[in-house]
């Protein structure tokens, strides 16, 4: 199974779209750290003077607001269907591998390279943090944050892995959890704001409900509780302020991330495999 796990992981890094991926983030998190660095205006100057010793959480959280799900869904929505579009699937199930051996492979190489990748963004933030504003503090937070972040991209590349395996075009898997993503952040958005209008706290369930808000609450919900965390925390929210809770973030990323999986591998383990998907 690790020569399965081996060979997922280096089509993935093979691919233009991951390498861009990774391009893109050691210059996102060089970019932050930078542009902080470099502002002189007095009133941002007071601002980040406080939590320069926590700023390494910026760039521990930031990705976690989309950039981080949407490389779990590049990678899990090319995962299995690129392979039906090449025509090796069929190549892979004539030797002696099971289709679960082979799904099993491709869904534990492709979310050890999302892990990989967040982890290069968390090296960068704490190494840039501590390079450019001094010593960084309260870092005994940082592995349970790491975790509750890799957890919950869960959801999303659970999404994309599903859709890769039932629509077998990496580009419409692609395009379809990419709306899944954005859709429900976006309908979460109006429903907060419709139950404000009406004071329903029904529509903030509703809101809960949703995979955005699991996906991409847990950490944030951590978050706060660092000392001095909150002006950081709030600046990079972007799913407005519910009153849910952590466990209820755990059960909804688990819930959507078995469905995804139970539906992905169903399907898998049932359908004709085609030698090539035109």
């Amino acid at each position: 199974m690790w020569d399965l796990i081996s060979y997922e992981l280096r089509r993935s890094v093979a691919r233009k779209k991951v390498i861009s991926l990774i391009a893109i983030t050691v210059l996102f998190e060089v970019g932050v750290y930078v542009a902080l660095s470099q502002i002189r205006s007095p009133r941002i100057e007071e601002l980040i003077s406080p939590i320069s010793p926590i700023l390494w959480l910026a760039g521990v959280l930031l990705p976690q607001s989309l950039l981080l799900h949407f490389i779990a869904i590049s990678i899990a929505s090319g995962s299995l269907s690129e392979e039906y579009e090449q025509g090796t699937v069929d190549f892979f199930l004539t030797k002696s591998i099971t289709r679960l051996k082979f799904g099993l492979s491709k869904l534990v190489g492709g979310y050890i390279l999302v892990a990989g990748i967040y982890l290069l963004m968390v090296l960068l933030a704490v190494s840039l943090s501590s390079l450019l504003f001094g010593a960084q503090t309260d870092l005994e937070y940082l592995p349970g944050l790491v975790g509750s972040v890799i957890f919950s991209s869960l959801t999303f590349f659970s999404v994309a892995f599903m859709s890769g395996e039932l629509l077998r075009r990496s580009s419409l898997a692609f395009l379809v959890s990419s709306s899944v993503l954005i859709g429900s952040i976006l309908i979460g958005a109006v429903l907060v704001f419709v139950a404000r209008l009406t004071n329903d706290p029904a529509f903030n369930s509703i809101a809960i409900a949703l995979p955005s808000w699991g996906a991409t609450e847990l950490p944030f919900l951590y978050a706060g509780t660092i000392p001095n965390a909150s002006l950081i925390v709030q600046a990079l929210e972007i799913f407005p302020a519910i009153p849910g809770t952590g466990i209820d973030a755990v059960v909804l990323t688990l819930g959507y991330s078995l469905i995804s999986l139970i539906l992905a591998f169903m399907s898998l383990l049932s359908r004709d495999i085609p030698k090539r998907v035109p």
